[in-house]
């Protein structure tokens, strides 16, 4: 069954808009949601989404630059392969220098 709500909708369009090559934090993605608080949202949103070709799960990751997936079916590894694939550098404990690969949007993305 794939309940969709508000929420859900909205973290669809954000995460969609995210380019090659950039990442954006789960705080980041919930602020330009309308929801600065949820970024835990956003991560089981995503989560239960990952089959979904279509939004870039991959590029949402942890504020400090860290991939950090939990209780998901895909692993960190998998999603260090998917950003290196977009060359980003990664190193082998999963942190990166997030600022420069940070998505910077206009404010055309809060226009929901």
């Amino acid at each position: 069954m794939n309940t969709t709500t508000p929420f859900k909708n909205k973290v669809i369009k954000v995460v969609s808009k995210i380019p090659y090559g950039c990442v954006a934090s789960y705080g980041q993605v919930a602020l330009y949601c309308g929801a600065p608080r949820a970024a835990r949202e956003v991560g089981w949103t995503l989560n239960r989404m990952e089959n979904v070709d279509e939004v870039p799960w991959w590029r949402v990751v942890n504020n400090t630059g860290r991939i950090t997936i939990k209780g998901s079916s895909f692993s960190a590894d998998m999603q260090r392969i998917l950003l290196r694939a977009e060359g980003l550098i990664i190193s082998e404990d999963f942190t990166f220098n997030i600022e420069e690969y940070r998505w910077k949007p206009g404010t055309d993305v809060m226009q929901f």
